[in-house]
């Protein structure tokens, strides 16, 4: 009997050995996957409000763990991007949105918010604040702006960046359980359950190197189900339907004949490699689309109030964040990824609002010199993009926020 208490205690006393041996290794082993998403982590904190914020006072410098981009990544005082503070008796032009916005991809003085600093309209220079955080959606966003906006003074535009994200998913990436932002917000909206075992997750995997990687773990796991399951489902109603095209297509690898090309002939635009991308010759009808959740629209007219009682003017920004629908305009055409924008445009519209549309602007993308690794090029559409993961790169803010500064002129 005393035998087997000591072996129970031993094992009792051996857990919480292994636990503490593990978070050791893993901190001093430090592999680049997951520092990329550590460093991620400590950016943010918790917010009894909408989840998650930035941390104040933070300074990083972020390593994509793909080598996809890397830069520095500061919060001031009050949890925004960027060192500089809110200077009280300036004029406030805000940024709200989410990863875009905030700037993933870039070091903080390259983010376009940061570089629409000193924006001037008739005579009124213009501070801008950075509000972006990633993963927010339209409710998210609007809980921000009313929580920023009682500790910044002098706030005067509200540039609301509207997201894909916010409300659209395509059907594979849904079928895997992913939803749009809006959707996730409105089924936590008023799960306090939900809400406390976030907030407990979400702290112990900020302590824990451990937590956090088996946290990862599970929620790669979880996917990487999902995606099966979803490509057996195609594979099965592909092969009850077609047989024998799934044969072909499963067995039957085409042969790619090599085109030899001059390299310094230059086309606009520059084709995309690795996507079939599908263009239409006109837009489709906006009564044909489907109108904006009921949480979208709840969330806008939530903003478009808000910002009436307060003074703001709040301009809503569809700026394009997917180079289907950038490619397709530069033919001169349309894709259907754009409709996002339709949607949204048709609703604020039935408000009085008017959007500020960057779209046009594109058209000044292809063949811009830039320079990178010490060697001068003409930009393709995706040297505005960081491939894989949507983000823009130095030149695509920089774009935009010569474009955005074009686009608030041109509609005076």
């Amino acid at each position: 009997m005393i035998l087997n208490w000591k072996r129970w205690g031993a094992i009792v006393l051996l857990f919480p050995f292994a636990l503490l041996s593990l978070e050791g290794i893993f901190r001093l082993a430090n592999p680049p996957a997951l520092r990329y998403y550590r460093d991620v982590k400590l950016l943010h904190a918790y917010h009894p409000e909408y989840g998650v914020t930035l941390a104040p006072n933070e300074s990083r410098f972020v390593r994509h763990y793909a080598d996809l981009w890397q830069g520095q990544f500061t919060t001031n005082s009050i949890g925004l991007r960027g060192l500089e503070e809110p200077i009280p008796e300036k004029p406030k032009l805000v940024c709200l949105g989410d990863s875009l916005v905030m700037g993933f991809g870039v070091s903080d003085e390259d983010t376009f918010c940061s570089k629409l600093n000193g924006y001037e309209e008739n005579g009124t220079e213009y501070q801008s604040l950075n509000f972006g955080v990633d993963a927010y959606g339209s409710l998210g966003s609007y809980k921000r702006l009313k929580d920023l906006s009682e500790k910044i003074p002098n706030i005067k535009k509200v540039l609301f960046f509207i997201s894909p994200n916010d409300f659209t998913m395509p059907d594979e990436l849904r079928a895997q359980g992913i939803l749009p932002d809006d959707e996730n917000d409105a089924l936590h909206e008023n799960d306090l359950e939900w809400k406390n075992k976030f907030r407990v997750q979400f702290e112990l995997t900020r302590v824990s190197y451990l937590l956090q990687a088996l946290k990862l773990a599970y929620e790669q796991t979880k996917v990487k189900w999902a995606q099966t399951k979803y490509v057996m489902k195609m594979d099965s109603n592909q092969i009850t339907e077609s047989p024998l095209q799934y044969l072909k297509e499963a067995f039957i690898i085409p042969v790619k004949k090599l085109t030899c090309e001059n390299s310094d002939t230059f086309i606009c635009p520059t084709p995309i490699p690795n996507l079939q991308i599908q263009c239409s010759d006109t837009p489709i009808n906006t009564n044909d689309l489907e109108p904006l959740p009921e949480t979208t629209t709840r969330a806008y007219d939530k903003m478009i109030q808000f910002s009436k009682d307060k003074g703001f003017e709040f301009i809503p920004v569809l700026l394009p964040m997917q180079i289907e629908e950038v490619y397709c305009r530069q033919l001169g055409k349309y894709n259907q990824l754009g409709n996002y924008a339709l949607r949204a445009k048709r609703y604020l519209e039935s408000k009085n609002i008017r959007t500020l549309e960057i779209l046009p602007y594109t058209d000044k993308m292809c063949g811009r010199e830039f320079t990178i690794h010490g060697k001068t090029k003409k930009a393709g559409i995706q040297d505005y993009y960081i491939p894989g993961d949507g983000h823009l790169t130095k030149l695509g803010n920089l774009w935009a926020s010569e474009s955005i500064r074009s686009a608030l002129k041109d509609i005076k």
